[in-house]
């Protein structure tokens, strides 16, 4: 009997670390996760879970078609905001997602609706956003957003 609840028991255990190993090796766990939390947060215009996932001194060193424009974690989440206002239906697909030594790098497209023109449109980008312990502390980011200006009939080349 005791040989039987020994071997029940060993598969329980070993069902749970297979679980738990396959979980990891298919959503990388950890700063990976927090990684595909940000852009959810993105998708939804949440800043409190933009907040919530940022350090308190987070840096943004985002690339824009003026330059690169330098970022706080209030600014980000005004970003955030403005960006819900001026887009609908957003939805992110994080082609990859590398971590390695504390950072995430991530090639992602983003799918939208323009809500003052009604368009749709899509930009990719690349972030790579490093970590200070579970929190995003720095953003080095650029998107492709003379492409989307051109599918949102925004630019002169449209």
């Amino acid at each position: 009997m005791k040989r039987l609840a020994l071997k029940a028991g060993a598969a329980v255990l070993t069902a749970v670390i297979l679980r738990r190993l396959s979980r990891h090796l298919h959503h990388g766990g950890g700063h990976e996760d927090a990684v595909r939390a940000y852009f959810e947060a993105w998708s939804d215009g949440d800043g409190d879970a933009i907040r919530d996932l940022v350090s308190d001194d987070y840096q943004a060193h985002v690339h824009t078609l003026e330059g690169t424009d330098e970022r706080d974690a209030d600014e980000l989440v005004s970003v955030v905001e403005s960006h819900a206002e001026a887009f609908s239906q957003v939805d992110y697909d994080l082609h990859e997602v590398i971590s390695h030594n504390g950072c995430v790098a991530v090639r992602a497209t983003m799918h939208a609706c323009h809500e003052e023109t009604g368009k749709d449109g899509e930009i990719d980008g690349i972030a790579i956003l490093r970590f200070d312990g579970d929190r995003i502390a720095e953003e080095w980011s650029s998107w492709d957003y003379l492409g989307l200006a051109g599918q949102l009939g925004l630019s002169g080349g449209a």
